[in-house]
Parts: structure tokens; sequence; C-alpha cells
């Protein structure tokens, strides 16, 4: 398993993922293409500002698969880590998810400034929440969460530093 860094040449993946009805079923729907740049141009503005956002690759050359991301987010007014990821969905179920977040939580300790790290996947998302348990994160609570001005139900998970 590889995490590659994601680049301005990885609008193919921001569409690929964000128009995808079955990736995005969880979080409000899929993107219409429209959408695809200014999304595209957050990423990249987010990483510049020291944000993390990875393909992810399981044999190295091999085709990409999905993202993973560690950002600075906030919640209740306080400043967290958060952490995501999209597989695409000919590529679900197969592990790679879980290859990457072990990596990408192996990084983010080793690195040592992103504290305590967060997720809130949707509260009916079976394989997020499943990734959340098996790398021990606990499960504060149940919220509703506004993305991207649309209101989800979550689960808040926490992996304490």
């Amino acid at each position: 398993m590889e995490l590659v860094p994601y680049t301005a040449d990885d609008i193919w993946l921001t569409e690929a993922l964000e128009t995808d009805p079955r990736v995005m079923a969880e979080l409000g729907g899929a993107w219409p293409k429209e959408k695809i740049e200014g999304i595209h141009q957050r990423r990249l503005a987010a990483i510049a500002k020291g944000n993390w956002c990875f393909k992810v690759v399981p044999e190295p050359g091999g085709p990409v698969v999905g993202s993973i991301t560690i950002w600075s987010s906030e919640w209740a007014g306080e400043p967290l880590s958060e952490a995501g990821w999209m597989i695409l969905p000919e590529h679900q179920g197969r592990g790679h998810a879980s290859a990457a977040l072990g990596l990408l939580l192996e990084r983010a300790r080793a690195d040592g400034r992103w504290g305590d790290i967060h997720a809130f996947p949707g509260a009916t998302n079976a394989p997020s929440n499943a990734l959340c348990r098996k790398f021990g994160f606990e499960l504060l609570e149940q919220v509703d969460v506004d993305y991207a001005d649309r209101q989800l139900r979550c689960n808040h998970w926490v992996l304490r530093a």
C-alpha cells in the first residue's frame, strides 16, 4: 500500500469520487460536475496550508483506488484533527481503506502535530464505522453535521493520541 500525495493533476480523482452517487451516498449525494473545479481548488488550498491528502494506491505503480485525508477542522468551537476516506466503488470491500487508514495513522503519530484524530462517518455507513472500531477510535456521540450546506447524521469518533 502506498499513500501518494494528491496534486493539481488529480482533478480526475476528485471528479470520479465526488460525482459518484455510491461514494457520496453518506455525504448528501453526488456533486454535479460544475462543482468539481471548486472542490478541487479548495482541496489544493487546504494542502498548501499543511493538511494532508493522499491517493490510495494498493500496489506500487498500480492504479489509484481512492483518497484519504487528514485536516485541521473545528467542532463545537474547538480545533481538532479530522480524517476521512473515499474508495471508488469498484475497489470497495477489498481492504484498501483499512490499509490506507493504518498507514495514515502511523504517519500522523510519527509526525506528532495531529494529536487526537476525529472521524465523522455517516451514522449508517457500516464500513467506515467498522474501520473506526477496528483502529481503536472511541465512539463519542451521534451528531448532526453541516457538510457543505448539507445536514448529515454522523457518528463522532475519536482516536486519542
